[in-house]
């Protein structure tokens, strides 16, 4: 502490602390110097003794290598190639539904598709299941059908047409080849069928499709056809899933199922697809024998199988990739009703089944599954409609809850939430809109 009692003035005492006080800092700082330029020093020759050795270099090199390979994880890897499938339930009407498609110009079924047709054409391809034959105009009845039901078809989007199903040989096999021929001349291709029993044994009736760059093998079979049987000489016209086709449905052809498989593998795809018309109509059950398939499918390569005929959505099941099947697999046991006059119990709600490819240095997978409602509705006063018509669930739940002036009725907006609520329980999977 400071003497005043030796200074003149307060000033000079104030003064004389500065002095020391700068002192004490200067000699602190003089304890840290010392030291600290001795550390300079290392460092100095340490470095220099690195660079002189090369070291530098190669941990830089080092660092750069491990920077390139974190930017090289966290950077999304580009899509070589996309494509989009588009898939529906049962088209299939009676003798009274086709006939109210009748107008002074012949038939016209083309406005009941008008407003799931952007859903369609959005798809790279869209696959459906046509329950029937195609006849002259004058024969039209009960799932016989004339030519411009084909024409309202390709137009609302659709480019293959399963005819592996329950009336695939209601008028023999010339009934078979004359419907086949008819869905070629109208744009789109049959699948699962095919007149010429030579043919269809070698071939399996696979159908390839190249799109965007994926490459796909499209296969269809059937459970039954109505208790007919093929007649001698045509036992591989229709694909079949049942030595007893016609009796039991307890055998299953393990033998032509994979030699099928097996003959679209020979075509080097990408991805193989089956349509399978099986199951127990008017069930919501999925039976044993339906597993049974679709694990002998899948264990043989199958991708995607997408089911028909029981006129319910079912369950949609994903298979991980194996050994046997590097891609992977995924199940649509049922996708509804799409166009259904049936008399006698049709649930006319259905799905469009979306299914989303993506191709990446050579391998391909399955990149998205979704599904968007649609209801089959016919003419009611009780539900407000005045004609048959292919609704979209969702849009006309959005319209009706948004006070739409061409909303649909109370009436069927409860039966078209009831119809999105079912198959969200039944699939396990929420629907998606996809076109708004």
């Amino acid at each position: 502490m400071a003497d005043y009692l030796q200074t003149n003035s307060l000033e000079d005492q104030l003064r004389q602390d500065r002095r020391l006080a700068k002192a004490h800092r200067r000699r602190k700082r003089l304890r840290w110097a010392i030291p600290l330029a001795i550390l300079c020093i290392a460092l100095a020759f340490g470095a220099y003794k690195l660079v002189k050795s090369g070291r530098v270099n190669k941990l830089l090199q080092i660092f750069s290598k491990k920077e390139s390979e974190t930017e090289a994880v966290t950077e999304p890897r580009p899509v070589d190639a996309q494509a989009t499938l588009a898939f529906v339930g049962d088209i299939a009407l009676n003798r009274n539904g086709i006939n109210a498609f009748h107008t002074a110009r012949g038939y016209n079924f083309s406005p009941c598709f008008e407003k799931v047709t952007t859903q369609l054409t959005w798809a790279d391809l869209a696959l459906g299941n046509l329950e029937g034959n195609i006849v002259e105009d004058g024969s039209v009845d009960d799932f016989n059908y004339p030519v411009s039901l084909l024409s309202a078809l390709y137009s609302a989007g659709f480019d293959v047409l399963q005819t592996a199903n329950s009336y695939s040989i209601q008028n023999g096999i010339s009934g078979l080849e004359r419907t086949a021929q008819a869905i070629s001349d109208s744009g789109m291709q049959a699948l699962g069928t095919c007149a010429d029993n030579a043919v269809a044994r070698e071939t399996g009736d696979v159908l390839i499709q190249e799109i965007n760059g994926i490459r796909f093998a499209f296969v269809a079979f059937t459970k039954q056809m109505n208790n007919l049987r093929l007649p001698s000489g045509s036992e591989y016209c229709v694909n079949l899933l049942y030595k007893d086709y016609d009796t039991n449905y307890s055998i299953i052809d393990e033998d032509r199922i994979v030699g099928i498989i097996n003959q679209a593998k020979f075509q080097n795809p990408d991805i193989i697809v089956a349509m399978v018309h099986w199951g127990s109509e008017y069930t919501e059950e999925i039976t044993d024998s339906q597993k049974q398939i679709a694990d002998l499918m899948i264990r043989n390569g199958v991708n995607l199988i997408v089911g028909s005929h029981s006129h319910y959505v079912g369950p949609m099941v994903s298979y991980e990739p194996s050994p046997q099947n590097p891609v992977g697999g995924f199940v649509a046991y049922g996708l509804g009703d799409f166009l259904s006059a049936a008399e006698g119990g049709s649930v006319r709600s259905g799905c469009i089944l979306n299914v989303s490819f993506e191709k990446q240095d050579g391998t391909v997978r399955i990149a998205d599954v979704t599904y968007s409602p649609t209801y089959s509705v016919e003419p009611s006063e009780e539900l407000g409609a005045s004609s048959y018509e292919i609704l979209d669930c969702l849009m006309e739940i959005s319209f009706y809850e948004k006070a739409y002036y061409d909303r649909v009725s109370e009436a069927l907006y409860e039966q078209l939430r009831q119809a999105v609520n079912s198959m969200a329980e039944q699939t396990g999977k929420k629907a998606v809109q996809i076109v708004r």
